[in-house]
């Protein structure tokens, strides 16, 4: 591991997912022009009902005191929503975020890997995320992680075009 831990999300941690989730996609909203990207709406009840969602598992990655990072401190988090849609559970992946000065240690792909391994033990048969198609650090790391494009027509209600990705999960 890098420096943190994994775990679910409680209800207490939904104001410093918020912050997290507002500082990773500030840089988004400056690569599309857009301020109201639909993460920089959320609110921090919106969060506390995800992580209450019974349909959805919120995980966060926490710093441990071994590290530079102030212990107990959130560097990540990711939401995976389990939906069954008439071919197999699929899990939807959601809110990948990690702190700016903590990309680029893995942790993007760890989460990741932690959501499919929930979803999997759910019994989800794939994969299934979307990101903006300007994106291309996030669309190289699903990329690396195995997802594949399957669709690049949608755009979400600001007009972002974005790019559709999945993954067949093995048993």
């Amino acid at each position: 591991m890098g420096g943190w831990r994994l775990r679910p999300a409680s209800p207490a941690d939904a104001g410093e997912v918020l912050v997290l989730s507002l500082a990773a996609f500030v840089s988004e909203a400056q690569r599309y022009g857009d301020p109201l990207l639909p993460p920089l709406r959320e609110t921090a009840d919106d969060v506390r009902a995800a992580i209450a969602d019974r349909a959805q598992r919120v995980l966060v990655a926490e710093a441990g005191a071994w590290t530079d990072w102030r212990p107990d401190r959130l560097l990540g988090a990711v939401r995976v929503r389990l939906a069954d849609d008439g071919t197999g559970l699929t899990g939807h992946v959601g809110r990948l975020v990690v702190a700016p000065d903590a990309q680029g240690r893995g942790l993007g792909g760890e989460l990741l890997g932690a959501v499919e391994d929930a979803a999997r033990a759910a019994g989800a048969v794939r994969m299934e995320l979307f990101t903006g198609a300007a994106s291309e650090g996030s669309i190289r790391l699903y990329q690396r992680a195995g997802y594949v494009v399957t669709a690049d027509e949608r755009t979400d209600d600001r007009g972002v075009r974005l790019v559709v990705l999945g993954k067949p999960l093995a048993g």
